[in-house]
């Protein structure tokens, strides 16, 4: 009966709030009292931690007998007013309950949803102004908001505002939305966001949508908008968009901009000045940063970084020619702007330019020139680069403790990138080794922001804090491994049987690419098999295979590396993954040999039975969440810096000549061989150091740590 009763209800919110409820008596603080333990017990059967579990539980007992008793106990309620009160927090309950059944609904973010109800309540209960209330919340809130108060005659303002927050986040179908609901109340602010998000894509759609919307929208007002219809047509179009807003309140004239545009270096500081003076209050300022975000980084990619990256095996005068006498500003945005497009060279090439123009002063009076923009993304990079030490020590101590504060505090802000900034922040670990004030300032940070978190009942943030503080113990001290590995299994060793097959072989596959380098690699790698007592080599015309002549079977399979220009090298590829599923052959090995550049068709071909990633490109180590999320127990070995053959053959040498003997891959043993052998090359050696065997890979661990103890088990 509960059951059918509670379906009703379900089908009664989805209706528009018109309907009355016919209830009498106290049968709303049933609803609620059933609902609310139904919620507490699926809350229970939430694997993390368990003092989590214990303190969100009682929190979320304790916040809705609070809401409950305040509106049963308040005397300026009359009966009806309080039946209503207490039916729209049991709607709040049950939406927040289906949500965290279908997993549509995050743990963390049920403190903030109750702290929100709360303040919508009390501004509907005292008739006072909601609307502000609603900036700040994404779609799933303001959903939530309008679900829960259903029967209040402010529901359609509600239901229009979460319509528009879900509408404006998908802004690819905004026209389609408006051409079926061409009266919709916000229905000038969404053109302006569709606008916006594809200006020429807009124009284009724009002579598709029916005539009514299509005559209004070309008889608005606005002048931002009115700017935007008529630039969409412009041949110079992409080059002006940009300065739309600049443009439309009269402050700089296309003739100008295009002036400027026949000068690289002038028309990229004009973006970057614009840039940096657009952080004003204007209304509509943060609508048109896309255009003017956009916009640099295009022509950060167009201007720069695509030369930069095709010149990679240029000298360094030719290479970075474009960027001389670049301000630091400009090199910063470049940088900050052009993320994964950046080469691992090319970016410690403009970090090393971009830290000259700091000689004479601390380095962190960069940001007070771009006013802590894009800081994040700087700080992320420096880590993931393994120059986030060389930056802080080259500024006061005291300087280095306020950058890291900064970086480190309030990453349990946003759940939807808060996993992220953590993993950012235990990246930073392993790069300040040497500073060891430094490492003294970042636990600091982690304790002062746990003990933060758990007096503001942050549990996302208290959930964050707790792993990067584990995390950063077992980078400290090395028996700290010890129980992180009774939790997720050994990373400093990978069974050999992990690795094999029914057969009892171990098949790893190679993939190539037919530039010079890859040639040069491919040919290099070749001769670490050239013992025929050892190894049998036969070849076709797209790959090469390699057995063992052991007793310990080992396969390798490893595609020719043909003229990339033609794309020879990728056919050789599928030719080979054609034949590796013909014959049902599943590798556990999978090594990757080549630029950064080709890493991604790499990681195309990752598959879950892959247990060992050996990625030899430059900087491959910031692509171990991707290959995580395709193989969650997947050991990964790959370079913060500069991927080379010198250290990439060897690794594989030793990991081969080890599994041959039937042993397992104990990878600080293997790690203490390699060292001793690169230590009488410092070049070498220095190359070596850069790259991260599996049971040293932090940012990895905090994905893992957090998925751990966050695995549903379903309600009985």
């Amino acid at each position: 009966m509960r059951k059918f009763i509670s379906s009703i209800f379900v089908w009664i919110v989805l209706l528009r709030p018109f309907i009355m409820f016919a209830q009498s008596g106290n049968s709303a603080a049933l609803l609620l009292k059933d609902e609310q333990a139904q919620f507490l017990k699926q809350l229970g059967h939430i694997s993390i931690d368990s003092n989590i579990v214990y303190r969100l539980t009682r929190f979320v007992h304790s916040e809705v007998d609070s809401i409950r008793l305040f509106i049963q106990s308040s005397t300026a309620l009359p009966a009806a007013e309080k039946e209503r009160a207490t039916r729209s927090l049991f709607f709040f309950v049950k939406e927040l309950n289906d949500g965290l059944a279908k997993r549509k609904t995050d743990i963390y973010d049920i403190p903030g949803a109750l702290e929100t109800y709360k303040t919508f309540l009390k501004a509907l209960l005292n008739h006072q102004q909601f609307i502000q209330l609603m900036a700040p919340l994404g779609p799933t809130p303001s959903q939530l908001m309008a679900v829960a108060f259903a029967q209040y005659k402010e529901y359609p303002l509600l239901d229009d505002l979460a319509v528009y927050k879900r509408v404006a986040s998908a802004p690819e179908f905004i026209l389609q939305f408006l051409d079926s609901k061409p009266q919709f109340r916000y229905a000038d602010s969404l053109v302006l966001i569709a606008a916006t998000h594809d200006p020429l894509k807009f124009a284009a759609h724009l002579e598709r949508v029916k005539p009514g919307l299509r005559e209004n929208i070309r008889a608005t007002k606005n002048i931002y908008l009115q700017q935007i219809v008529s630039l969409s047509g412009d041949k110079n179009a992409s080059e002006l968009l940009p300065f739309i807003t600049e443009i439309a309140e009269n402050k700089i004239t296309t003739d100008s901009i295009l002036k400027t545009r026949m000068d690289v270096t002038n028309y990229f500081q004009l973006l970057v000045n614009t840039v940096k003076e657009s952080g004003g209050p204007h209304e509509h300022s943060f609508i048109f940063q896309k255009l003017l975000r956009n916009g640099l980084r295009e022509k950060s990619i167009a201007f720069y970084v695509s030369q930069l990256n095709e010149l990679h095996s240029s000298a360094d005068a030719v290479r970075f020619a474009s960027v001389k006498g670049l301000r630091p500003e400009d090199l910063y945005y470049i940088i900050t702007s052009s993320g994964e497009e950046l080469y691992t060279s090319s970016y410690l090439g403009l970090y090393k330019r971009l830290m000259e123009h700091f000689k004479t002063e601390n380095a962190d009076s960069l940001f007070e020139i771009v006013q802590y923009d894009n800081f994040r993304d700087f700080m992320r990079m420096a880590a993931n680069y393994n120059v986030l030490g060389d930056f802080l020590m080259q500024m006061s101590y005291e300087k280095a403790g306020e950058l890291l504060k900064r970086f480190i505090s309030g990453i349990e802000s946003d759940t939807d990138t808060g996993l992220e900034k953590a993993m950012d922040v235990a990246d930073a670990f392993t790069g300040l080794g040497s500073a060891t004030g430094i490492i003294g300032l970042i636990q600091y940070e982690l304790q002062s922001n746990l003990k933060r978190c758990q007096l503001q009942q942050q549990y996302f943030g208290i959930r964050l804090y707790g792993i990067l503080l584990q995390v950063f113990d077992l980078v400290k001290q090395k028996n700290e491994l010890q129980k992180l590995w009774t939790t997720l299994g050994n990373y400093d060793v990978l069974k050999r049987k992990a690795l094999q097959n029914k057969k009892g072989e171990i098949t790893e596959l190679i993939l190539f690419y037919g530039d010079d380098d890859g040639i040069a690699s491919f040919n290099s790698f070749q001769k670490l098999f050239a013992d025929s007592n050892k190894w049998n080599v036969s070849r076709n015309e797209s790959w090469i295979t390699i057995r063992s002549n052991s007793d310990e079977p080992i396969v390798i399979y490893a595609n020719l590396p043909l003229d990339t220009k033609e794309e020879l090298d990728l056919r050789a590829q599928e030719s080979l993954f054609a034949f590796l599923d013909r014959q049902s052959i599943e590798p556990t090995v999978l090594i990757h040999r080549g630029h950064s550049y080709h890493l991604s068709n790499t990681l195309k071909r990752l598959r879950p039975s892959v247990k060992l990633a050996i990625l030899g490109s430059c900087g491959a180590y910031n692509n171990a969440i991707s290959i995580a999320t395709i193989s969650p127990d997947v050991q990964i070995i790959g370079s913060k810096k500069t991927g080379s053959k010198s250290i990439n053959d060897p690794i594989i040498n030793v990991i081969n000549e080890t599994l041959l003997t039937g042993q397992d891959l104990a990878w600080s043993e293997i790690w203490e061989k390699l060292s001793t052998r690169f230590s009488k090359d410092e070049p070498a050696l220095n190359l070596f150091n850069e790259y991260i065997p599996p049971g040293k890979n932090v940012s990895l661990f905090v994905l893992k740590l957090f998925n751990y103890y966050n695995r549903f088990v379903a309600a009985p």
